[in-house]
């Protein structure tokens, strides 16, 4: 009864926040991200204070059975069993304690940067509700399908308002304030975290470990797909560099788990189709609506939507598709999905991936250097303060920052979310920041292993990054016997790789501890079948 009762408010705490916490506003856009952070905050404190009752009845009857009925085996051990993700989550607590309370500015560390929220009290939230979720959730579908219909509600309204079609009235407009979520980078970073789970439902869509059913143009197939387009067209109008950042890591991930099967390869090759008929329908968009899109062009998404080379990497995708598809073999059996373990294939990948950021780090460096004014004169290929749409100064600043610290705060940090203060308490850093950004106050270095570097130290970003790291690598240990483990992962990778250039908030990091915890929990139970 007490097993059933925590799974059962579980569920309808992640329905809760998967379906409702998105579409919350507070006073419009004028104080939306105090109004988010304090929906969470309150919902997550309700929800904690019933787990911990549930946890402690569990235990309490399970104590009580053993002495009635002189039982020793009566513990649910999945539930109390820890894993190396675990470990790092209360190493991760621990250092977040001692960094607030070693801090010199302890209100910020506790509560959180104003607007922000990224203080102790979130952080411990989010950590007992990975714990929670982890041993108590059921594993329903009903989840994943919420979370797929409410996301992709939130990037229609994100497209919608790209092209100044307002389905919202608030008495506030602003081209930078998009959908429910605020401004475009709080957008991304919710993008970041749901499009990977909702596309990597469809990667993986034909997969049926105990049936062995091979089928493309199902009800559910057609559906993830147009769910695919959506995300893609909603990272591919908001302007924003740091999307093809996920983008980049989903492809990639979704390629090195393909390496040695034709069918899946097909599948990226079509993955890849879609995402640049979604860049080619932006632009057709355009066309349509001439006037209405309210954001800049000069990016990389204006790049790709405003010329031909996303429709010619469309067609070429879809010759690789129709190639890789007509020479697999269709009557094999994806089984268990027993991937080729190549080697080879998965280490030239590895050495691209190194080629690509070795050759743009050279460029940047040969550019920055000489000034030359030529096509690398584009702001991606020029270290300065104004790279990468002005966070070449925070980079900076964060760097700066971790020069002026103390080594015992080099290991433990100023405090968590107290960026701000350690930065307006320098007097050079400040002047430059006030000279940049003027009565904007940097929150952040738009990194989130620098700004973690800066808030919880070296050895709050280890466990912090340790996090991430050992679930990811559990999961693709598994994914070969549980393919549904391989979605949770990739959102995680899809969210650190879009962080490099971008930073943790209340509608991205949430989401992703979340999805983290509901993976844990897939871990543990043991399921062998998608949802």
């Amino acid at each position: 009864m007490i097993k059933k009762a925590g799974s059962l408010f579980v569920t309808a705490y992640l329905l809760l926040i998967f379906g409702v916490y998105p579409f919350y506003l507070k006073d419009g856009y004028v104080d939306v991200g105090e109004g988010k952070y304090e929906f969470f905050l309150y919902c997550s404190l309700g929800a904690l204070f019933i787990f911990a009752i549930i946890a402690l009845s569990s235990i309490g009857q399970s104590i009580y059975t053993r002495f009635r009925k002189k039982e020793v085996y009566l513990i649910e051990w999945d539930k109390i069993k820890i894993s190396s993700t675990d470990i790092f989550v209360f190493m991760y607590l621990a250092i977040l304690s001692l960094s607030a309370v070693y801090s010199d500015f302890r209100k910020e560390a506790l509560w959180g940067a104003e607007g922000w929220r990224m203080g102790l009290i979130v952080m411990a939230l989010l950590c007992g509700l990975y714990l929670f979720i982890s041993r108590f959730w059921d594993g329903t579908k009903i989840v994943w399908i919420v979370a797929g219909v409410c996301s992709v509600a939130v990037f229609l309204l994100g497209i919608l308002d790209s092209f100044s079609f307002y389905l919202i009235p608030l008495p506030i407009r602003e081209a930078g304030f998009i959908s429910t979520l605020g401004n475009i980078n709080w957008f991304c970073g919710y993008l970041s975290v749901l499009a990977p789970v909702g596309i990597s439902f469809w990667f993986f869509r034909e997969i049926r470990v105990e049936e062995n059913k091979f089928k493309f143009f199902t009800l559910k197939a057609v559906c993830l797909g147009i769910y695919t387009v959506i995300a893609f067209m909603a990272g591919l109008c908001q302007g924003s560099n740091s999307v093809f950042l996920w983008f980049g890591g989903l492809f990639f991930v979704l390629l090195w788990i393909s390496a040695g099967n034709k069918r899946m390869l097909a599948d990226w090759f079509f993955l890849l189709f879609l995402w640049g008929i979604s860049a080619q329908l932006i632009r057709l968009a355009r066309i349509l609506f001439p006037g209405r899109y309210n954001y800049e062009l000069n990016n990389l998404c204006g790049f790709f939507t405003e010329t031909n080379i996303s429709l010619w990497i469309a067609l070429t995708a879809l010759g690789g598709y129709g190639v890789l598809r007509y020479f697999s073999q269709r009557d094999q059996i994806i089984g268990s999905l027993e991937i080729q373990k190549s080697g080879k294939i998965r280490g030239m990948l590895i050495g691209v991936l190194f080629g690509v950021i070795l050759l743009w780090v050279i460029l940047s460096v040969v550019n920055t250097w000489t000034k030359w004014s030529g096509f690398l004169g584009a702001g991606l290929f020029l270290w300065d303060e104004d790279w990468g749409n002005g966070r070449g100064m925070a980079i900076k600043a964060g760097f700066q920052m971790l020069k002026e610290m103390p080594f015992g705060k080099k290991l433990i940090g100023v405090g968590p979310d107290c960026f701000a203060n350690f930065a307006y308490s320098v007097d050079e850093i400040a002047v430059g920041l006030r000279e940049k950004f003027g009565a904007s106050k940097l929150t952040n270095a738009h990194c989130e292993l620098l700004t973690s570097l800066v808030n919880v130290g070296i050895l709050g970003t280890l466990c912090y990054v340790g996090i991430f790291i050992s679930f990811v690598g559990r999961c693709m240990k598994k994914g070969m016997e549980k393919p549904l483990l391989y979605i949770p992962a990739i959102c995680a990778v899809c969210y650190l790789c879009h962080n490099v250039m971008s930073f943790a908030q209340v509608l991205n990091l949430p989401f992703v501890i979340l999805v983290i915890a509901m993976g844990e929990n897939i871990l543990r139970q043991n399921h062998s079948r998608m949802g």
